[in-house]
């Protein structure tokens, strides 16, 4: 492999990482403001079901 081949590897190889990373951080953040909708969804019925002991979590 000449010195051309090692850099295009190279510079494909961090190209994809790169990829991979902007993609997965887009996925948590999507997933961490699902989580957090469905807690306040379920929050919100707790507090609602009148049950005195789940009252004032958090």
């Amino acid at each position: 492999m000449n010195a051309f081949g090692l850099v295009l590897t190279v510079v494909v190889m961090l190209g994809v990482a790169l990829f991979i990373l902007l993609f997965e951080r887009r996925r948590s953040e999507g997933i961490q403001r699902d989580l957090r909708q469905m807690a306040d969804e379920r929050r919100d019925t707790d507090n609602r079901s009148g049950d005195p002991s789940r009252r004032g979590e958090d």
